[in-house]
């Protein structure tokens, strides 16, 4: 038995219209998440950041951020007081934001602060370190892996 040519236009019509609804079905279940909700007034206090990010880098010695066994040890430069330094530590998970948090920054008398990383979730986090010390402002970021 032969199939004419229009039923085989019309099959692939037909394949072709189970094929578009099978891709809105799937792609409107996709879970989309934002890095951020408020992103356009993020947007518009980026040249603060691009300050902040100037001012570290021109820092004689920089703020060192040290993957350990089983945490994160932040080593503030030695030319601040530890008592001169604060600001927020925020711990960003790039695939789910819902397990995004922040640590206040408390340094001890050697400039070092340690954060556990037994809680953590294993995979890539970005770590976002906004801080102050002696009235100015800086901020450093570094990928941590944990395994």
């Amino acid at each position: 038995m032969k199939i004419s040519w229009g039923t085989k236009i019309a099959a692939t019509y037909i394949l072709f219209v189970i094929g578009v609804l099978i891709m809105v079905f799937v792609f409107m279940n996709q879970d989309v998440t934002l890095v951020t909700d408020n992103y356009y007034a993020k947007e518009l206090e980026y040249q603060n950041q691009i300050d902040k990010i100037n001012r570290t880098n021109q820092l004689e010695e920089q703020l060192q951020i040290i993957n350990q066994q089983a945490s994160v040890k932040f080593i503030f430069p030695n030319q601040f007081d530890y008592n001169s330094i604060a600001g927020t530590i925020h711990f960003y998970r790039p695939s789910d934001p819902a397990k995004d948090f922040t640590v206040n920054i408390s340094a001890d008398t050697l400039r070092t602060q340690i954060v556990s990383t037994d809680k953590f979730i294993k995979g890539v986090w970005k770590i976002k370190v906004d801080w102050e010390a002696n009235g100015k402002s800086f901020y450093n970021e570094k990928i941590l892996m944990v395994n």
